[in-house]
């Protein structure tokens, strides 16, 4: 039990650290952006558009705290909501000029980042670390 819970607090400690990775190389772009942000830009990116159910499926936020973060992107205008034309409950949610030219300007740090951990941890670790959190996660999501 206690291998587990070095376990878990290491995933917790890495999940800070890679916060704190991407605060900093941000404040040296001078961006007004935020790691959550670039989170939803970089899904939003992937998939041209989305409704606010699949990108708090995707990021795995709550649909409250996710309406605050789009509201402050769309304040930002690196966002902008539609009407969906099948279901008008629903709003599509896109990025704009200025979404997609931060996504260029953040992707840079986004993929040094990656190859910098893949670097120095390896394909086959990276793989089986994952393999691993991902039976860690669907223990907890059953």
């Amino acid at each position: 039990m206690e291998h587990t819970k070095i376990v878990i607090d290491t995933m917790y400690t890495l999940s800070i650290s890679v916060r704190k990775y991407f605060h900093k190389k941000l404040a040296l772009l001078n961006l007004d952006i935020t790691y959550e942000m670039i989170r939803l830009l970089a899904i939003l990116s992937r998939n041209n558009y989305m409704n606010q159910q699949e990108i708090a499926d995707i990021s795995t936020k709550n649909k409250a705290s996710l309406t605050s973060l789009l509201d402050n992107m769309q304040k930002r205008e690196l966002i902008v909501r539609t009407e969906d034309d099948l279901d008008r409950r629903n709003k599509i949610i896109s990025l704009t000029a200025k979404g997609k030219a931060y996504m260029k300007e953040v992707s840079p740090v986004v993929n040094t980042f990656f190859q910098l951990v893949e670097d120095h941890i390896g394909k086959q670790e990276m793989e089986r670390m994952n393999k691993t959190i991902m039976k860690i996660n669907q223990l907890l999501n059953v």
